[in-house]
């Protein structure tokens, strides 16, 4: 067999790769399709709440999450094509560590952004308010490490990781090409 080839053992296991990143591509520009409609009704249908400090942090972190899953499905895209460890495949896993560490800052200057209170006219007495408060906490799972001051450092490791992991892929990809050089 030549350097070259590929065995069929390892064409099944390229073949099933590409099957799986299809399937993954399409899931995640659903999710892409979603998030954009949710962005669109946001602005249409509570365009007060978008003037505000807090309402521009929350249109930045959506923006940031469509470029995320743009991306992801690009990635998805080269492996179904089978490309699995070339350097575009590995400049994007970058890129998507780099937006997911930017989602994280937006939703952190978010969730530190004041907060307007909301009141309501009883139509009892025009004199008096009925004030409110309602908090979101934005959580995603098993990352979420805060030590008690507020701020969700399990985002900021997720993105590391993503980004340490690339880096390794990187220098991986880098060694096999020094190694197909060597005779």
């Amino acid at each position: 067999m030549n350097a070259s080839e590929i065995s069929p053992k390892a064409n099944s296991r390229l073949r099933r790769i590409k099957i799986v990143s299809r399937i993954a591509k399409w899931v995640v520009r659903l999710f892409f399709l979603g998030i954009v409609i949710f962005i669109f009704e946001s602005i249409l249908y509570s365009p007060q709440q978008n003037f505000s400090a807090r309402g521009f942090l929350m249109f930045g972190y959506q923006i940031i999450l469509c470029i995320w899953y743009w991306k992801l499905a690009k990635l998805f895209g080269f492996y179904e094509c089978g490309q699995i460890f070339t350097d575009k495949n590995i400049q994007g896993i970058k890129i998507l560590g780099a937006i997911w560490i930017m989602g994280w800052l937006l939703m952190t200057a978010w969730h530190f952004s004041p907060q307007p209170a909301a009141t309501v006219q009883t139509p009892m007495s025009p004199n008096v308010h009925v004030v409110s408060h309602v908090e979101h906490r934005y959580r995603f799972g098993f990352l979420s490490f805060d030590f008690g001051t507020g701020i969700d450092f399990g985002q900021l490791l997720g993105g590391i990781v993503i980004l340490f992991g690339a880096w390794i892929m990187d220098e991986g990809r880098k060694i096999q090409e020094e190694q197909e050089l060597t005779v």
